[in-house]
């Protein structure tokens, strides 16, 4: 599949966070929505279908780990790749969030190369 059909759902509650991912995405072509929520997350996954999911793992309410356990238990989302992404780095939470079954995993604040290497993750898969 060619990058510019990919579809990404982006999960993250603070707006100049889903702005930046969302840029750095449409940069690299990549078409991106935007839940706030994880709530708001299951409800776009039940009704459009997406390339991965890339999450915050602090969000307000379901946090981004039960919403990673939501998409792996929902027979129709299982498939789909989970990128981590956290302002609360350090290598436990890498090693966690990769144990967990995400595919990737980047620590805020996000760096310029960010986009090319969801590419790059998501290519391999």
């Amino acid at each position: 599949m060619n990058v510019t059909d990919w579809h990404v759902l982006v999960v993250e509650d603070d707006h100049y966070g889903w702005e930046v991912v969302s840029r750095m995405l449409e940069f690299r072509h990549i078409g991106a929505d935007i839940a706030t929520t994880a709530e708001d997350a299951l409800e776009a996954l039940a009704t459009q279908p997406y390339t991965a999911v890339i999450i915050d793992l602090a969000l307000p309410g379901m946090d981004g780990w039960s919403l990673l356990q939501q998409i792996k238990d929902n027979a129709d989302t299982a498939h789909l790749p989970c990128i981590a992404m956290t302002a609360y780095h350090d290598s436990r939470v890498a090693q966690e969030a990769r144990r967990a079954g995400f595919v990737g995993y980047f620590p805020k604040p996000l760096n310029t190369s960010f986009a090319e290497e969801v590419e790059k993750t998501l290519a391999s898969l």
